[in-house]
């Protein structure tokens, strides 16, 4: 439907034109009035310096709703990922005209985008192959799979006719693996008393890849983003929340797989390898760190946007990169991994800055660094995750390792600066379990964990590191 992606094109940017001059007491701030040929010849194309929630949640977001609303028009991958690009580009270099081109806006928006508007795109076409007869599924169908309905309302379609129902009572055409999980547990970090942090959330993978996991044998390629995955979850303590949420999509590969049905239980294997591109965020004031804590109060700078911030701040978009997953399912139990490798550019906090701005009081750095606390990075990153189950007892593990340069240059008010300090950094969040499961589909299990970010910014050094050991509850459905 090429004239309704137009035209939903065309009135997404006029929401949001109308919105960003009904704002416009907030926006002028940003407003740099560059010369109209500065847009041409490079010289406005720059890093801008808005928070991290701004350009690694919410740019990503807009993405891949747009993408997610081409695809539902019946556009393939590349053609949906193009239609966001434009989309961003229209936004950041007609639109936004009273300021600087944001080059991270224009690369993150549409390629973070893509991992997360595929998933709800597939979810989507889940939620419609659903029973069309309940007010709560058509509203689940209108907010969690808008384009999708949207496509079959305009069209006047009717429910697809639905020839097999998996035990959520929707299509067995695109398999599926959901769960819930709540968590409580004691941090320690050194130099604070112990506290408590409460967390939940839920995963959720989807693939339209036919016969996936179905009792059947073969091995082929596949080229069209058929796996998708995706992961929020919340968490608060009494020094504050956060919120983490990820997203990934194989692009292409190669699957295998030989199952077969024995006595009601599906056996055999799986492998699956291709590339994927992911998109990983985290924000939080839930923790607490002595390091921390202690750069955030040394004497600054006199400048009025130099605001010391004591967030944990991680955002990526994770480029096209390795992806291999693994399936081994039999009488004894299950055992599931997915392992992801990918070239990443990536927003990181580094509390180390407030170190080197406290030596050099008369210097400005990065506007980025002294305005939100994080640096704009190249890098790579790197996912695990398993879970084993022998009879009612569980297992997991989770990790995720990522470790940035910053990138120099392009900051988005050159004239201000002194000295274009480099900064480097990383990150390691890993989590095991370690339980019981009274039913198949529900599971108790003791945790532990760890934290630890690192950042280091003209020769001075910070990491800020915790522990954690608590116990979760998690319903796979």
């Amino acid at each position: 439907h090429h004239a309704r992606s137009w035209l939903e094109m065309g009135a997404g940017l006029g929401l949001g034109t109308a919105g960003y001059w009904a704002l416009m007491r907030r926006n002028v701030a940003d407003w740099d009035n560059p010369d109209p040929l500065s847009r041409f010849d490079g010289s406005a194309w720059v890093l801008d310096n808005n928070s991290i929630g701004v350009n690694f949640l919410g740019h990503p977001a807009t993405g891949g709703l747009s993408y997610s609303f081409a695809r539902a028009n019946h556009y393939g991958v590349a053609a949906a990922f193009g239609y966001s690009f434009t989309t961003s580009f229209l936004w950041e270099f007609v639109i936004e005209f009273k300021e600087k081109v944001s080059l991270n806006d224009v690369g993150v928006t549409p390629g973070a985008g893509l991992p997360l508007g595929e998933f709800f795109y597939k979810l989507g076409l889940y939620l419609d192959s659903g029973h069309h007869d309940a007010l709560g599924w058509d509203i689940a169908r209108g907010v969690l799979g808008s384009g999708v309905a949207l496509d079959r309302w305009l069209d006047g379609r009717p429910p697809p006719n639905v020839r097999s129902r998996d035990k959520l009572g929707f299509s067995t055409a695109i398999w599926h693996d959901f769960a819930a999980r709540y968590g409580s547990s004691l941090v320690q970090s050194p130099g604070e008393a112990s506290y408590a942090r409460h967390a939940a959330g839920v995963t959720a993978r989807l693939v339209t890849l036919e016969g996936y996991g179905k009792p059947t044998r073969f091995g082929r390629g596949f080229y069209g983003a058929e796996l998708s995955s995706f992961a929020l979850e919340a968490e608060a303590s009494h020094y504050g929340w956060g919120l983490s949420t990820f997203a990934d999509t194989t692009l292409a590969g190669y699957h295998a797989q030989r199952f077969e049905r024995a006595g009601g239980t599906l056996r055999g294997g799986s492998i699956t390898v291709g590339t994927s591109v992911g998109f990983a965020y985290l924000r939080s004031t839930a923790n607490r760190y002595e390091g921390v804590e202690e750069a955030v109060a040394l004497r600054g700078p006199t400048l009025k946007y130099h605001v010391p911030n004591r967030r944990e701040q991680y955002g990526a978009f994770q480029l096209p990169g390795v992806a291999v997953d693994a399936r081994l399912l039999g009488n004894w139990g299950s055992f599931e991994a997915e392992a992801r490798l990918q070239p990443s550019f990536a927003g990181l906090g580094a509390a180390a800055f407030y170190d080197w701005a406290a030596a050099n009081p008369d210097e400005v750095s990065k506007h980025i660094l002294h305005r939100q606390g994080y640096f704009y990075g190249w890098g790579a990153a790197s996912t695990i995750a398993a879970r084993l189950a022998l009879g009612p007892l569980r297992a997991g593990f989770q990790l995720l390792y990522g470790a940035y340069r910053s990138q120099d240059g392009r900051d988005r008010h050159p004239e201000q600066l002194t000295v274009d300090t480099p900064a480097r950094g990383d990150l390691l969040r890993y989590r095991a379990s370690l339980g019981v499961a009274p039913r198949s589909d529900v599971s108790v299990s003791f945790e532990l964990g760890e934290r630890r970010f690192s950042s280091s910014v003209g020769g001075f050094e910070r990491t800020a590191r915790s522990t954690e050991q608590g116990i979760a509850a998690e319903w796979r459905f």
